[in-house]
């Protein structure tokens, strides 16, 4: 199936609507935060009129409190395909959480099962640290992990910290040795990739625009009022910083400054990752300049899998 990758700000979106639209097919989010109900603005979710454009699975279903990671991404995914395909149309997997596509083409261990009230206890204390605290813990419960993958996130070190706890094996033996849920996928994977300068600019005129065009600020200022802002979907990038501009501790420059530049190193890791991680045969489009329309993408990823039989 197509699989549409790439960093942040790269217009992964349109470009999948266009492949949709070709294909008859169905678009499956690879976002981690772009399944929160209320975190619209921010994360770049698909706009109304874009959900209308093509159907999506994915986006905007699930509680901010709750834990959403690869593996239960793969869980949902498995689900949608089938039904995607029950119905006659193509299953088409766009995003940039790395880590998802990755849970779909490398297969994770089978989670072992967990007892409910230690695991309470663990989230309700786990929830009261700081990301620090919580990635010192990792790093000792799991140097291997810390190792292989730095930094870790919030979700991420919580994760090692549990499985480490509650089962005595760290996480990252559980990734080598254990059997996974089922069989790898395969994809036929485009990344899009801008040339470094282009998607910086394009970086720095979405905050701007974003934050200068109060949307971003209305939406936190909503999510403040709903107490939300300790919500595991918080901790998306640049929500933190937005929430500062809207309780007066931080300015509009500041802001547009700091948003800006937290996404742009989010990206290069996400370049990086993409060049390194994604299967062997994935077709890099990183010639594009602004004149290249999603239009033009979509085409020749929609002949490519029309070739493909």
């Amino acid at each position: 199936m197509p699989a549409l990758a790439g960093p942040t700000a790269s217009g992964k979106t349109a470009v999948a609507i266009e492949v949709a639209r070709r294909l008859d097919g169905e678009i499956i989010s690879m976002d981690s935060r772009q399944a929160y109900r209320g975190f619209v603005i921010g994360t770049a979710a698909p706009s109304a009129g874009e959900l209308a454009a093509a159907p999506h699975h994915g986006v905007g279903f699930l509680d901010p409190r709750e834990r959403y990671g690869a593996g239960r991404f793969a869980r949902l995914a498995a689900r949608w395909l089938s039904e995607i395909r029950a119905r006659g149309c193509v299953p088409i997997l766009a995003g940039g959480t790395g880590l998802f596509l990755r849970a779909l083409t490398h297969p994770m261990f089978e989670e072992p099962p967990l007892d409910p009230a230690r695991r309470a206890a663990l989230h309700a204390r786990l929830g009261r640290l700081e990301r620090e605290e919580i990635v010192r813990w990792a790093v000792r419960l799991d140097p291997v992990l810390a190792a292989r993958r730095p930094p870790l996130d919030r979700q991420r070190a919580a994760r090692a910290v549990e499985l480490a706890l509650l089962t005595g094996v760290p996480l990252t033996r559980w990734m080598t040795s254990a059997p996974t849920e089922r069989p790898p996928l395969r994809t036929a994977t485009y990344v899009l990739d801008w040339p470094a300068p282009l998607l910086r600019e394009r970086i720095a005129r979405r905050a701007e625009a974003l934050i200068r065009g109060r949307a971003w600020p209305e939406e936190v200022r909503d999510l403040l009022a709903r107490g939300l802002d300790g919500s595991r979907a918080f901790d998306a990038l640049g929500y933190a910083d937005v929430a500062a501009l809207v309780r007066g501790e931080a300015g509009v420059d500041e802001t547009v400054d700091r948003v800006s530049r937290a996404t742009w190193r989010y990206a290069r890791r996400q370049r990086t990752w993409f060049r390194h991680q994604v299967p062997e045969d994935a077709v890099v489009l990183d010639s594009l300049d602004g004149s290249t329309t999603p239009g033009q993408l979509a085409r020749r990823i929609a002949n490519d899998w029309r070739d493909s039989g």
